[in-house]
């Protein structure tokens, strides 16, 4: 690619904060030029960290600061790149990037560092992606995922479906333009087409376990009002993040959290209890509600221990049987009403009598989710939907084929699933699709 990129760009690429250490980073061809001068003496030598002075534009002394220079290509962007290492004060890297940006840099924008990488070939996208799961990784599993994806391991698969496509492409070609010299049959071409979606289809399979592995499984809480959903939803979490009160309807909207139960990550909701209601704003809550529970990976149906299983409880076990749910039956410390409703458990959610039980009938029922067969090294969505339409292509040629339909047609859906491959590993990109995957970084990444 090798885009030409004449502005040099600076950031701060550490949190925020106070801390030992922060890191100003800048790319781009005036690099070496503009931090020179802040500095008595210059930088000259390549990837050997240089202790000096960083002064401003007036002359003061702003810290002692270690700086490292890379050299484009041999670079993370591809591009003559400074670090320096300051201390970690918000006043410090505030002033040293401020004299930066005076000197003649540009501020970057989130993910600009990446996307130059990205731009002047360092990486591919599935690699620029990894970057930022590697960062947002919220478990062993999904930052051992998103490290086999920055070395190769997606790109290099999706590699070997490229090729494959491209030489079923070349066969069908060749059976149309040299048709009296080379003889390829159809049942050739559609076996090769029949591989290649088995490769596919492979993947699309097993994606959600990657997913649910980078992502979390998503979690909802469940059942009428008043039943302890959120006191239940704050125990999990181990903080005050609903309201609780005796008052029923009190949670009108889904309010989320994130926790992790025996190394899994959760995404989990407590929605507003379901009940017929003539409240506006109440019966807006349920609809939310019933949402959550749809596109749930498990369900925990909260039940009262002291009422019993009620009109209200079946009317909720009506929507959510097709589903993964767990009966949790709550209240145990002061009622014993339950009923047996499939793999229920036995909680006080106010006293934590039963919670070691819930957490390993929760992970029970989600282990299939992300360990049950091969693993795939899709993890974004972004991912998911492009393998989807170019498996939805590949079978089109088949169909085609199979129905008795010239061997030209084919060629029409086999480029297209190319054009996707593509547009996913960022051969083929617009603006736009740049645009979407970089704004999810962080300022100076």
């Amino acid at each position: 690619m090798n885009l030409e990129i004449r502005d040099t760009i600076a950031a701060i690429s550490t949190p925020y904060g106070t801390g030992a250490i922060a890191v100003v980073r800048m790319s781009g061809p005036q690099s070496l030029y503009i931090v020179s001068k802040s500095l008595a003496k210059s930088v000259k030598a390549e990837r050997k960290m240089q202790y000096r002075n960083f002064f401003d534009s007036n002359g003061e002394l702003i810290d002692e600061v270690l700086i490292t220079y890379f050299k484009g290509p041999k670079s993370y962007t591809g591009e003559d790149m400074i670090e320096i290492y300051c201390h970690g004060g918000v006043l410090v890297t505030n002033r040293i990037l401020d004299t930066l940006i005076s000197n003649g840099a540009r501020l970057a924008t989130k993910g600009e560092f990446t996307r130059r990488a990205f731009l002047n070939g360092k990486m591919d996208l599935l690699k620029a992606e990894a970057i930022l799961n590697i960062i947002e990784a919220k478990s062993e599993s999904g930052l051992k995922l998103a490290l086999e994806n920055l070395k190769g391991k997606l790109s290099d698969e999706l590699e070997v479906l490229r090729r494959m496509l491209i030489d079923v492409l070349a066969k069908v070609e060749v059976s149309i333009d040299y048709s009296d010299d080379v003889i390829i049959s159809d049942d050739e071409i559609l076996s090769d087409l029949k591989y290649i979606e088995r490769f596919l289809s492979s993947k699309v399979k097993y994606a959600d376990r990657g997913l649910h592995v980078s992502t979390g499984v998503t979690m909802a809480i469940v059942g009428k009002p008043n039943v302890g959903k959120s006191t239940l939803l704050n125990k999990l979490l181990v903080e005050d993040r609903a309201i609780v009160t005796e008052i029923p309807g009190t949670t009108r909207d889904v309010i989320k959290g994130e926790i992790k139960i025996q190394g899994i990550h959760f995404v989990i909701s407590d929605t507003a209890g379901i009940r017929k209601t003539h409240d506006r704003i109440e019966k807006i809550g349920i609809q939310k509600t019933l949402k959550e529970a749809e596109k749930a990976d498990i369900i925990l149906f909260v039940l009262d221990a002291v009422t019993g299983f009620t009109k209200e409880d079946e009317y909720i076990l009506e929507i959510i049987e097709s589903g993964n749910f767990v009966p949790v039956w709550n209240k145990v410390d002061v009622g014993a009403n339950s009923v047996k409703l499939g793999d229920d458990v036995h909680i006080s959610a106010s006293t934590g009598i039963g919670m070691k039980d819930l957490e390993d009938t929760i992970v029970k029922k989600v282990k299939p989710l992300i360990d049950d067969g091969e693993l795939s090294h899709v993890i974004s969505e972004r991912q998911l939907e492009y393998l989807k339409r170019m498996d939805h292509y590949v079978k089109s040629s088949i169909s085609v084929l199979e129905q008795g339909y010239p061997v030209d047609i084919v060629s029409l859906d086999i480029r297209k699933a190319l054009g996707e491959l593509d547009e996913l590993s960022g051969r083929n990109f617009t603006e736009d699709l740049l645009d979407n995957i970089f704004s999810n970084f962080c300022v100076g990444k």
